[in-house]
């Protein structure tokens, strides 16, 4: 798990919990990646808008 005090939010990590039905939708802090994932998903260099990130959305 990783928290997120400043934003009041705590990530778990879908792969903790195997009976949970996760579908993935984008990547967070692609632009610090340490491998590449050629997946077709949006890639984020930072966090969404909402989560007060630039949302900017960067290339696989």
């Amino acid at each position: 798990m990783t928290a997120h005090p400043t934003l009041d939010m705590i990530d778990v990590y879908a792969a903790t919990i195997p009976d949970y039905p996760f579908t993935p939708n984008l990547h967070v802090y692609y632009a610090e990646r340490v491998l590449t994932v050629r997946d077709g998903l949006p890639k984020l260099r930072n966090f969404p808008v909402a989560f007060g990130g630039s949302g900017e959305v960067i290339s696989e």
